[in-house]
């Protein structure tokens, strides 16, 4: 059985087209503040009412003048509160606008509107209604309407405002002496950290398993490579595949980041048919290991595609591209973290931290590329390849398994439990283990009637595995594997911020938000291996616990994205954050850690804050 490069461009256009349906609802560059009245106005008095927008360094915010281009900013009172005469701005500036061919009025920097308003029954309880549209010299976000009480406040989404909310969240790597304490920043420490920490990120991706199923077909594409082309030939396309994972990394995160915003990125690696392409994506990849098909390129494009001609590297390159897409749903808690400063306007920092990630990450895969010109010295070296490649088809098809249920736990079908989960897992590795064993043919592949030691350690691994995985079906937990399970709830953390809150002004504690998702992976890590430790128990007991998740379907979890955008200005998974009764943030910590003491400071810290 053949397939063709063109079935494959179709699953390439398939996930391509999800990248442009998830990057929606980006971030607005501008944050307004109304200043209310003086004295104490009641209802039927006429007040002028001040606002304010404060707009990103390299953004502008259009004027009240209506043109044929871009959304200009209207403002409106709600309720019984009415305009009782015209609204005034600041001198805008004037130009015609490069990208709509029409002259614009805009305000960059900052902007100052006076409205007059007839205050309605509710006197001050009314509020403003402000839409309004930020753009730079290239891209325009879409329109954003945001609500701002008559009394005075700061700027939140209308669909998503969060009562409780008390501050306005300070950029991400910053501090502020009177807003809360955030640990555990990258790039805290400067450039040089910054990017040390980025590289020995990408290192430890290697070990996700998104990521570890490719290293088979790797081993695979360049072994015929090298024999079939030569050393020369083969250093060079093993440079072009790397090539193909840092330029992808690097432009594609950057790009997507610049125009959508950092939550691009994270709805990208948690959309239910991205990942269920995927899954498709790595049982082909397993059946192709299993020798049951080839992946060959069409007869008319062979010579395009000859590694003789200038086009040869097309063909690496597409790998890296294939790895890249592949990894992100497991590489994108770092890679998310890094791009949400880009979305700000900073990109020194993103296009550093993307380099030496993506580095690190192809680094190994440029030593396999050319592992195989060592390998092919080795007697025999083609038969028990084959085997070893088809032992990791199984691997292949474990990591759809995970693929799907993370479409699975987004879509809410409740159709893969943490049960089915392991028994699915289970069944896959005893029967690598039977292969192994030799007791039945997997495709073309043949099996050596002689067990040695190396195969039969293997073996007898896979089979303590799959006992492991058995005995955790009734809850045992299985340390780091659990990362990658679908998430228990624990009875000890609520699900609603505001029962949260309400809770803790009659307790006097303080709130402990976890921000998770139900295809996060270093949250598992944290809530299975970090959460029951003795040291970190006595520290949960001190406040009220809550988990609100942001990456499914539902109202809920979209409001609760916009919460995390509110009180850390951060879209990547986890965040916890200590907030007082009132809803101020006290401490924040993005990420995870592998470090105690690290997050029994951050507990304490939120402690001291109240």
């Amino acid at each position: 059985m053949t397939m063709t490069l063109g079935k494959w461009s179709k699953a390439f256009l398939i996930l391509t087209v999800a990248v442009l349906a998830c990057v929606a609802n980006a971030q607005p560059m501008a944050h307004w503040t109304l200043v209310p009245p003086k004295g104490t106005p009641k209802a039927g008095d006429v007040v002028n009412v001040e606002l304010n927008a404060t707009v990103d360094a390299g953004w502008h915010l259009y004027g009240l003048v209506k043109s044929d281009g871009p959304t200009p900013t209207t403002i409106e009172p709600t309720g019984g509160a009415k305009l009782s005469g015209a609204i005034t701005e600041g001198k805008p500036i004037k130009k015609q606008d490069s990208n709509f061919d029409v002259p614009v009025e805009y305000f960059e920097g900052s902007a100052r509107f006076h409205v007059p308003v007839k205050l309605g029954p509710n006197g001050l309880n009314d509020k403003l209604k402000i839409g309004f549209q930020t753009c730079n010299a290239t891209t325009c976000y879409p329109p954003v309407t945001i609500e701002l009480l008559l009394s005075g406040g700061t700027s939140t989404p209308a669909a998503g405002t969060v009562p409780g909310a008390s501050h306005t969240p300070p950029a991400l790597g910053s501090t502020s002496a009177s807003g809360p304490k955030v640990l555990h920043k990258e790039g805290s420490q400067g450039v040089m950290a910054f990017i040390l920490s980025a590289f020995v990120a990408g290192l430890f991706a290697l070990l996700t398993p998104c990521v570890f199923p490719m290293v088979p077909i790797t081993v695979s594409f360049f072994t015929k490579r090298q024999e079939t082309l030569g050393k020369k030939v083969g250093l060079i396309h093993a440079v072009a595949y790397c090539a193909g994972i840092i330029s992808a990394f690097t432009a594609f995160g950057i790009i997507v980041t610049a125009l959508f915003g950092a939550s691009g990125i994270q709805r990208f690696a948690t959309n239910p048919w991205v990942n269920g392409v995927l899954a498709v994506i790595f049982v082909l990849l397993a059946l192709n290991l299993f020798g049951i098909f080839q992946v060959n390129l069409p007869s008319g494009l062979q010579n395009s595609f000859s590694p003789h001609g200038k086009s040869g590297l097309i063909a690496p390159l597409l790998m890296g591209l294939t790895f890249t897409l592949t990894s992100f749903t497991c590489t994108v808690p770092f890679v998310g973290t890094i791009l949400v400063s880009a979305a700000s306007g900073s990109y020194l920092y993103p296009l550093l931290g993307m380099l030496a990630f993506s580095s690190a990450f192809a680094l190994p895969f440029f030593l396999l590329a050319l592992f195989p010109q060592y390998l092919a010295r080795l007697p025999r070296s083609g038969a028990w390849l084959d085997m070893v490649k088809a032992f990791m088809g199984f691997l292949e098809l474990a990591a759809a398994v995970k693929f799907l249920s993370n479409a699975d736990l987004v879509l809410q079908t409740g159709l893969i439990s943490r049960g089915t989960f392991l028994v699915c897992w289970t069944v896959i590795l005893a029967a690598a283990a039977v292969f192994l064993l030799g007791w039945f043919k997997v495709g073309k592949v043949e099996v050596p009637e002689r067990i040695g030691p190396g195969r039969m350690t293997v073996i007898a691994l896979t089979v303590l595995t799959c006992i492991g995985l058995v005995s955790a079906v009734p809850g045992r937990s299985l340390g780091e594997l659990e990362a990658f399970l679908p998430p228990t709830h624990s009875k000890d953390w609520g699900q609603d911020y505001q029962q949260a809150l309400a809770l803790a002004k009659k307790t006097g504690r303080p709130v402990l938000i976890n921000f998770t998702g139900v295809t996060c992976t270093n949250c598992r890590w944290m809530e299975k291996n970090m959460f029951p430790r003795d040291d970190v128990k006595a520290q949960l007991k001190n406040y009220i616990l809550v988990e609100l998740y942001t990456d499914r379907q539902k109202p809920s979890d979209a409001e609760n994205g916009k919460l995390e955008q509110q009180l850390t200005g951060s879209v990547t998974l986890p965040v916890y954050t200590a907030v007082s009764p009132e809803g101020k943030v006290l401490a924040l910590f993005p990420g995870s850690t592998r470090v105690p003491e690290e997050f029994v400071t951050f507990l304490r810290a939120g402690l001291n804050g109240t």
